[in-house]
This record gives structure tokens, C-alpha cells and sequence, in this order.
């Protein structure tokens, strides 16, 4: 008998051991799950990386639940104006030998169920209210500013890692060029064409390319860490293609200007101004209390010496409360409220010029961007050409291998200029859109709808 009850103990123990164990792995599993954005191997553009971002980055997930709280401290607010049911359950004994107290009283039991009605507040718990639902606005407007911050970051991201592979690529280049170039410096050497030290020369230029190929591949990890960061999940590098097209944005020129667009969408500004109306409506709630406050009671209870009682009793009652005196408490928590609905005043004109420097600056980064992009377009063009004429002179022995390196030099430069100006005018846009408070999806249906218009009145 005792051998079977060791069996079981030890059955039932590894049965546990063996669950807990499944359980820690279905948990790291899970974690694992948890970390694979796209399981199915799918490809992330930045529309997809957008909305992972706006699932999991925690700045995000921050602001929901502030919202939340808010929420939860308007429906407080609003279940005061609510009836309110409460019950009682008692029991009382009283010690000692006062004769005053009959003896079937000195064990009581009392149940009662009391249900209590605000008739009228003075108006407090009304702005409260309002206040509170102001307050869960401006948390609302908050969020939507957040989301706005974290599809910028997450679009910058994506622009600046695309940048790094683009430069990348450019170092790719640059290091097969140096190659072919010291190939053919060996050959002349070999044919004794040139001297040594137009060899050594060259692979010091292949050795300095290599350095670069290096920093480039460093810069293209540094930029994908930033994305995983801004997006808040793990994403793998293959997972993320290169953009379809590197052709600089378009902002619709007909669009209405930037900065008017800025004060209609911008969300700190409804923050901004909800909170200050919620100072008023607080100030108003203050002013409340000064006035007085009246409340309905009934009561239905029962009092015995024995449990459960028997003998009901019930009250109504209205209570009426007004303070009289409170040493200027009142007056000064009105005088607070309406001190900081003017000092919200005055920060929401400061907002506005903040938002006209932010609009002016990007749309100034963008011009200059794109105006830049122009001009780096005809640079790789020519540095292309005289890097193909330096070779040919270099073969024919008319020109000097320092100039094939200073030439190559400055195809580098130019590819690498053009990179930085394409991303620096997608990152200039999408900072516009940010200082704008829109996605360019407004800016864009209002281009497509002016345009539509236009092709309506020609068409009659």
C-alpha cells in the first residue's frame, strides 16, 4: 500500500514537473511569436511599418491609457449626479451594567439599505462634469499629436535607413571601381607602364574604400536599430525592401497654405484649448460651492435584539447645506482656475508662432532639398563623364593616376550627395506633414478634388 502511494506521489509530481515545463515553453514560444512581426514572411512598407508602430510603440500605448484615465475620471465625475443605493449590516453590544440601557438592548442588530439624491449642487458638480469631459478631449488630442510624433519618427526612420543602403551601395560601387582601376594599375605596372608607387597609391584608394564600405555597413545596423526602436517591435532586415521609387516628393502646389493648414489640424492646439475652457468650467465648479447644496435621504432599516430583525423602520429626510464662512477658500480656488485658463491663453498664442517657425522651417529644409536634388543630378552626371574620360586618358597615358583617384573622389561625392539630398526631402516632407498636423492624405484629396473640378468645367 505505501510502495502505491509513492508511485502516485511521484507520478503527480512529474506530471507537474513535465507542465510547468510545457508551460515555460509555450510562454518562451510565445515570446518568440511576439517577436516576429510578419510570421508569414511578408514584406513591410512603410505603411505597414506605420501601423505596427501604432500597435506596439510604447509612447502609444502611454497616451491610450492616459485617455483611458481620463475617461474613467469623467464617468466618477458623472455618477455623483447619479442616485446612489448604500446597505448596512450591524451588530452592537453593549458591555457594563448601565441601568439606563434595558437588557434586551444590549445585543441589537440593524440592516438598512439608504438611498441618497444631489437635487441641486450650486452648479458644481455640473462644470465638473464638463471639466472632466474636457479634460478626456484634450487627453484625446493628445493621443492623436503622439500617434502623429510616432508615424514622423517611424517615417524618418525608414527614410534614414533607406538612406544608409543607398550609401551603401554607393561604397559598394565605389570599392568595385577601386578594384578595377588597380587591376589596371598592376597591368601597366607589370608592362612596366608605371611606376610602383602609382600601385601603392591605388591600393592605399582600394584600402580607403573598404574603410568606407565598413562605415557604411555600420551606418546601415545603426539605421535599422532606429527603426526597431521607432516601431517598437524586432523587424528583420530582409523583411524591409528599398523604396520602389527615390523621386522626390511632390507637394501639391495648389494646396491651401501650410501654416493656415497647420492651425486647422495641429492637436495641441484643441489640447491647448479644451484645457483652458476645462479651467473655467472648474472655476465655475468653485464658484458652486459657495451656494447651497441640497439633498434628498430615505432610509429603510431594521433594528432588533434579534438576527435577522424583523421591525422595519424608514425615513425620508432632505438636507440642505450651505457654508458660510470658509476664510476666502472660494474665491481663491476661483481666482486659480481662472489664472491658469489665462496662463493657457497665452501659451496657446506662443503655440501658433512655434507652429508657424516649425511649417516655415521644414518647407524651407524641403525646397532647399529639392533645389538640391536638381543640381546633384547634373554633378553625377558630369562627374560620371570625367571619371569615364579620366580612365580613357589614364590608359592612354595622356593623364595621371592622381587624377583617376581625385575624379573617382568626386563621383563618390556627387552619388553621395544626391542620396542625402533625396532622403533629406523625404524627411523634410514628412516633418512638414508633422508641423502641419495632417498625414498628406488632406493636402492630397483636396489636390485631387480641385482637379476633378477642373476637368468637370471643361468637359461642359
Amino acid at each position: 500500500m505505501l510502495y502505491k502511494r509513492d508511485s502516485l506521489r511521484v507520478l503527480l509530481f512529474l506530471v507537474v514537473v513535465i507542465s510547468l515545463f510545457a508551460l515555460g515553453l509555450g510562454r518562451h514560444a510565445w515570446a518568440e511569436e511576439g517577436l516576429r512581426p510578419d510570421p508569414e514572411g511578408k514584406l513591410l512598407d512603410l505603411t505597414a511599418l506605420v501601423e505596427l508602430a501604432g500597435e506596439n510603440n510604447p509612447l502609444l500605448l502611454a497616451a491610450e491609457e492616459k485617455v483611458k484615465q481620463q475617461r474613467a475620471g469623467e464617468l466618477q465625475v458623472a455618477s455623483k449626479l447619479a442616485p446612489r443605493l448604500d446597505s448596512q449590516v450591524a451588530y452592537q453590544h453593549q458591555a457594563g451594567n448601565n441601568p439606563y440601557v434595558p437588557t434586551m438592548f444590549r445585543d441589537s442588530y440593524v440592516a438598512a439599505l439608504e438611498l441618497s439624491q444631489v437635487l441641486y449642487s450650486g452648479g458644481t458638480l455640473e462644470s465638473s462634469l464638463r471639466a472632466s469631459t474636457l479634460s478626456r478631449k484634450a487627453a484625446e488630442a493628445e493621443l492623436q499629436r503622439t500617434r502623429q510624433t510616432v508615424t514622423n519618427g517611424v517615417r524618418k526612420a525608414y527614410y534614414d535607413l533607406q538612406r544608409a543602403r543607398a550609401s551603401l551601395e554607393v561604397a559598394e560601387a565605389t570599392l568595385e571601381l577601386a578594384h578595377e582601376h588597380l587591376k589596371q594599375v598592376q597591368s601597366l605596372y607589370e608592362n612596366g607602364v608605371v611606376a610602383k608607387n602609382e600601385v601603392l597609391r591605388t591600393r592605399v584608394d582600394v584600402s580607403s574604400a573598404e574603410l568606407q564600405l565598413i562605415q557604411a555597413e555600420n551606418m546601415t545596423d545603426v539605421a535599422l536599430n532606429g527603426l526597431i526602436k521607432a516601431v517598437g517591435v524586432e523587424l528583420k532586415p530582409e523583411s524591409i525592401p528599398p523604396m520602389e521609387s527615390v523621386d522626390p516628393p511632390l507637394f501639391p502646389q495648389n494646396a491651401e497654405d501650410p501654416y493656415e493648414t497647420a492651425l486647422r489640424y495641429r492637436p495641441e492646439l484643441v489640447a491647448m484649448d479644451d484645457s483652458r475652457r476645462a479651467a473655467l468650467e472648474l472655476a465655475k465648479a468653485a464658484a458652486g460651492e459657495a451656494r447651497p447644496r441640497v439633498a434628498l435621504k430615505g432610509e429603510y432599516s431594521f433594528y432588533e435584539d434579534d438576527f435577522f430583525p424583523v421591525e422595519d423602520d424608514w425615513s425620508v429626510s432632505v438636507v440642505a447645506t450651505w457654508t458660510l464662512y470658509d476664510r476666502g477658500e472660494v474665491k481663491n480656488k476661483i481666482e486659480e482656475y481662472k489664472a491658469m485658463s489665462r496662463e493657457l491663453l497665452a501659451r496657446i498664442d506662443d503655440l501658433r508662432n512655434q507652429i508657424r517657425l516649425e511649417v516655415s522651417t521644414a518647407w524651407q529644409n524641403m525646397e532647399a532639398a529639392l533645389k538640391r536634388i536638381e543640381v546633384a543630378e547634373n554633378q553625377v552626371e558630369m562627374a560620371e563623364e570625367d571619371y569615364r574620360m579620366t580612365l580613357r586618358r589614364y590608359a592612354a597615358q595622356v593623364g595621371t593616376n592622381i587624377e583617376v583617384l581625385d575624379a573617382r573622389t568626386a563621383l563618390t561625392d556627387a552619388k553621395t550627395g544626391y542620396v542625402n539630398a533625396v532622403y533629406d526631402a523625404y524627411s523634410a516632407y514628412s516633418d512638414l506633414l508633422f508641423a502641419m498636423g495632417t498625414t498628406g492624405e488632406e493636402a492630397a484629396t483636396a489636390e485631387a478634388r480641385r482637379s476633378s473640378l477642373g476637368k468637370e468645367e471643361m468637359v461642359q
